[in-house]
């Protein structure tokens, strides 16, 4: 079978032979570059592809995965100028999903906390009851 190990397409080797991302400068767009992140899929290229697009000093945000058996997805970012640049308008949207995503985790984590005061729910058992602390 042409499918690689579960393991490999998330994992990257050990040796250091595959980078995490790799970065390359558009040559006949300006102010573009393309980005090719190892190891992941649509769950980040369509959440990061979705904040850039909020940045409007960006231009054109995409990403696709060049093929199935592939474990990467390129991200393809144009901004207006070259300040902020490609490089910077990601970054910028990298820590905001990051501060957006923290937010979101301590809004759930206190909601199940108050879910659990009000219903008395306990840590899962052999039963399968909810997760709570």
């Amino acid at each position: 079978m042409n499918k690689p190990d579960d393991f490999d397409c998330w994992r990257l080797p050990d040796d250091g032979s595959v980078a995490k991302v790799t970065i390359a400068p558009e040559t006949k767009i300006p102010n573009a570059a393309t980005l090719v992140i190892e190891r992941e899929d649509h769950t980040l290229g369509n959440i990061l592809r979705m904040q850039l697009l909020e940045d409007k000093e960006v231009h054109f945000a995409g990403y696709r995965v060049p093929h199935p058996l592939e474990p990467a997805i390129q991200i393809k970012v144009q901004t207006r100028s070259n300040n902020p640049g490609p490089i910077d308008a990601v970054d910028s949207a990298l820590i905001k999903l990051t501060n957006e995503l923290t937010a979101l985790s301590s809004s759930f984590e206190k909601s199940l906390k108050a879910y659990a005061q009000r219903t008395g729910a306990h840590r899962a058992g052999a039963s399968g009851d909810m997760d709570v602390e």
